[in-house]
């Protein structure tokens, strides 16, 4: 009798508590799960399975040499596998490189894939809450990820973030601040000497934050010898936490970190605090979102790891297997072989530093995305895409930013002469002193953006912001309010076709709040970047209101951005050099604004354009 290979449950045997928390997070999402042990496992048909998950297990080389070997036994007894046959592997273990093992046969069944749990984690962690969440690079915002704890995934986090912290803003920052400073200094610059080639890293104890925020020290690319650099470390954009265990102590740090930044430089970025594996993350730390501050936002790698769109469905890795994929193409196109290549290999053959050096483009293209003002949509909603000369020279700048920080943190550092066996290449220099032939290979891969999300499926908007300066003081809100805002934006979004809607607010004012709600409740894809001109516990402190304060807080768990902003001067430069629009709420055009607007004035006029719409 066949077997439906289909309905088979994915079996995971492996070591515990990792296995369970497999089964659990598989489970939970509406995924048939089974444990089983090792030696239920080698006395099973192998006909009975379809998906199997090896969860980190002893001696994992030789366990799918046994498995393996099964296989070879069902086709002596004359079983020949069939396409509905084949039976995936997934070997878990904790980082990459994976451990070796033998590679079964190409007419095998089984296909082994490899899954490197923190490095995946710190990939989708970054993936869903990115460096640019709580910054803004177009306005000349530096990056600073500020790591508190040391325990894992910290340093997963931080060798990923390093790749993908390139936004073309200057030299980025990185602090970490643990109680075992020179331990955990000493482990990832024994791991990644090169790694101060990338940005400024400073380690420092929990205690010393303040000292963190002093002026920084800058290496050398070419030398590696630190210098004075006569300017203060930018406003941290991004914080995580990453206490180990105990955590109760990393609610009480994060709670820490968020009030000494606020005091000391008056942000409030987001702050990612790992929970464990026992905790169950949700949008708040408390029972109601009334409660919640703003910005601790509990995650947990293990579980991110164990969702069944990243540890099955390859989420993740779309876009690095059409990179991947379009290479094969180009192989092909000269005439040449791909499947001969190492580099050229199938997917699910491909070798683990080809497989990571694709993940790596694909994950930076969203970086790419924010720096040129765009967002990735499905594909029949945009007619046609193409970048201006002007972008193709910032994101090839970009590119080779991003291409020298994978080569630094694989230990590679400048020489005049390549040298393999040494890591030394002659192209880690500044993207100013590359030859044109060089410069030419970033901006080909960059030029090739819009090609490769359409072989996803997926097509490039430009954005259209459109600022919401602070209300006239005399302006109504309602109904009234809401529907001139309704028909405003309904007219642009006919104007503006081929641009993608996001609307920019302090959302301190209630009707500023009624507007934005309303529009991204009706309309489908309009984004909110949250400007945040003070502190979000002042901001909080001053809507005592229940209802206010729960307004406030959906919005800002909904904002894809939180752009932290010097007062209220560096608020109004914002709106008038990065809205394309200004909607005004009232009689009165404050001061600064862009010069295309459009009036919102409910007990006059009504709507008022400056501009022909």
């Amino acid at each position: 009798m066949p077997f439906a290979l289909g309905r088979l449950p994915v079996l995971v045997c492996g070591s515990e508590p990792l296995a369970g928390q497999v089964v659990t997070g598989l489970r939970g999402e509406g995924r048939r799960a089974e444990a089983v042990d090792r030696e239920r496992l080698l006395e099973l048909d192998p006909r009975r399975i379809h998906t199997l998950i090896l969860a980190d297990p002893p001696n994992a080389a030789a366990l799918v040499a046994a498995l393996v070997a099964r296989g070879r036994h069902d086709r002596r007894s004359g079983r020949r596998p069939s396409r509905q046959a084949i039976r995936r592997l997934i070997l878990m273990h904790r980082q990459d490189p994976p451990p070796r093992f033998t590679m079964p046969e190409p007419d095998s069944p089984w296909r082994p894939e490899t899954f490197a749990i923190l490095d995946r984690a710190a990939r989708a962690l970054l993936g869903r809450w990115p460096l640019h969440l709580g910054l803004d690079p177009r306005f000349g915002q530096r990056p600073h990820l500020l790591i508190a704890g040391f325990a894992d995934p910290a340093q997963a986090l931080l060798v990923h973030a390093l790749r993908l912290i390139q936004y073309g803003t200057g030299r980025p920052c990185v602090s970490v601040v643990c109680s075992n400073r020179a331990a955990a200094e000493t482990r990832f610059l024994g791991a990644y000497p090169q790694a101060r080639a990338i940005a400024d890293i400073r380690f420092a104890p929990v205690e010393d934050l303040e000292s963190l925020l002093s002026p920084v020290r800058a290496a050398n690319q070419r030398s590696g010898i630190e210098q004075q650099v006569p300017e203060n470390a930018p406003p941290v954009t991004l914080a995580l936490v990453c206490p180990g265990e105990a955590t109760g102590e990393g609610l009480d740090l994060a709670r820490g970190l968020v009030d000494r930044l606020a005091a000391l430089q008056g942000v409030s970025p987001p702050v990612l605090l790992e929970t464990g594996a026992t905790a169950s993350p949700g949008r708040t730390l408390a029972a109601g979102i009334e409660d919640w501050d703003g910005q601790i936002i509990p995650v947990s790698y293990l579980r991110e790891a164990c969702r069944p769109a990243v540890l099955l469905d390859g989420r993740g890795d779309e876009v690095a297997r059409t990179i991947h994929d379009h290479y094969r193409d180009s192989i092909a196109a000269q005439g040449r072989d791909p499947d001969l290549e190492p580099a050229g290999q199938p997917w699910e053959l491909l070798e683990t530093s080809y497989r990571q050096a694709n993940r790596h483009q694909a994950d930076h293209v969203w970086a790419k995305l924010a720096v040129t003002d765009a967002r990735a949509v499905p594909e029949e909603m945009v007619e046609s895409f193409v970048l201006t000369p002007l972008e193709v020279e910032r994101l090839a700048i970009i590119e080779h930013e991003r291409w020298a920080a994978d080569r630094h943190l694989d230990g590679w550092s400048y020489a005049p002469e390549r040298d393999n066996p040494r890591k030394h290449h002659p192209q880690l220099i500044p993207y100013a002193d590359l030859s044109e032939p060089m410069k030419d290979l970033d901006r080909f891969a960059v030029r090739g953006l819009p090609t490769l999300l359409a072989r996803q499926g997926l097509g490039i908007l430009r954005l259209l912001i459109v600022g919401i300066p602070q209300p006239a003081a005399g302006c109504p809100g309602g109904m009234r309010l809401r529907r001139l805002a309704d028909q405003a934006l309904d007219r642009l979004v006919v104007r503006y076709p081929d641009r993608a809607l996001v609307l920019a607010s302090t959302l301190s004012d209630r009707r500023s709040r009624e507007l934005v709600r309303e529009a991204m409740d009706r309309e489908q894809g309009v984004g909110l970047f949250l400007l945040l001109p003070r502190p979000l516990g002042q901001v909080l402190a001053e809507l005592p209101d229940p209802h206010d304060r729960r307004d406030f807080l959906t919005l800002t768990a909904r904002a894809e951005r939180r752009i932290g902003l010097n007062g209220e001067t560096d608020l109004a430069t914002w709106l008038s050099e990065r809205a394309d629009i200004s909607l005004i709420l009232g009689d009165r055009v404050p001061a600064g604004v862009v010069e295309k607007r459009v009036r919102l004035d409910p007990g006059g006029l009504g709507l008022d354009w400056n501009f022909e719409y």
